[in-house]
Parts: structure tokens; sequence; C-alpha cells
């Protein structure tokens, strides 16, 4: 009885310290509820133009990958604040000047580790429209904003 009383005193010390030095020693534990960061990159030809914040418009798909309204094509648009990443401008430049080509839009999510989490494909597009405004001048940079007729989506 009283080897018992002592080997629980014992755990009641030695498991919160042995808690602390793990975390000291670089080790974080992740909570349950813990969010993981996902950040999603545009590729085009192979060439990465980096994350965007915000793509509005992929609501506007059905399950098989169409639009859902009767138009042969639905409007997406790419946007981020802060751009340090090559600019669409060039491309998009380009591809209004060429309206012949069609393109496919690589839009690859990755988790925090860089694992691939989604893969989307925004298939036979043509840019409408390209912006840029300059940001909060405490901070710098320029707010970017991308619009592309899309035909199709596809999801690996």
């Amino acid at each position: 009885m009283r080897r018992n009383k002592k080997l629980l005193r014992f755990s009641l010390i030695a498991t919160p310290l042995l808690l602390a030095l793990f975390i000291i020693g670089g080790h974080g534990i992740k909570a349950a509820f813990y969010d993981s960061v996902l950040t999603t990159y545009v590729e085009i030809d192979g060439v990465n133009f980096g994350p965007f914040d915000d793509i509005d418009g992929i609501e506007q798909f059905a399950s098989d990958g169409f639009p859902l309204s009767s138009d042969s094509y639905a409007t997406v648009t790419l946007e981020r604040e802060f751009v340090t990443s090559p600019s669409l401008y060039l491309w998009v430049k380009n591809r209004m000047r060429k309206k012949t080509e069609l393109k496919d839009i690589h839009l690859i999510t990755e988790n925090e580790e860089g694992d691939v989490v989604a893969h989307q494909i925004l298939q036979l597009c043509q840019p409408l429209s390209w912006s840029v405004e300059a940001a909060d001048p405490t901070l710098g940079g320029f707010n970017e904003t991308v619009d592309f007729a899309v035909q199709k989506i596809t999801e690996f």
C-alpha cells in the first residue's frame, strides 16, 4: 500500500515534468482542433505564379465539372494581397492579344508540410481582366486580381 502511494506521488510529479521537457525540447503537441494552413498555388504552362489568397467562382460548377448555368463558361476570379511572386500581367496581356489559344490553369493546394491536398485544373481558360491596386501603404506591395472565363473544372 505504501509503495503504491509513493508510485502515485512520483507519477504526479514526473508526468508534468516530462511533458514540459518534451515541449521545451522543440516538439510541439498539436491539439485535435488545430487548423492546418493551406496554400493554393497557380501554375500555367509549368510556370508557378505563386500563391493566391482568394479564389471565387468554383462554386458555379457542377460535380461533372461544367458550369451550372446554360452558358458555355463561368467566371473564376483569383485574388492575392501582397504580390511577391511573378505577376500574371504579362501572361494575361499576351493571352488577351492572341485570343486563339485557350489554356489550362492548375490550382495546387498544399498543407504546411508541403503535401498536395487538392489539385484542380481550370480547363480551356481565357483571361477576361487583370487589375492591380496599391495595398496598405504601411505594408507595401500590391493587390492583384485576375478574372478568367473557364469552361470546365477537373479535380484530382
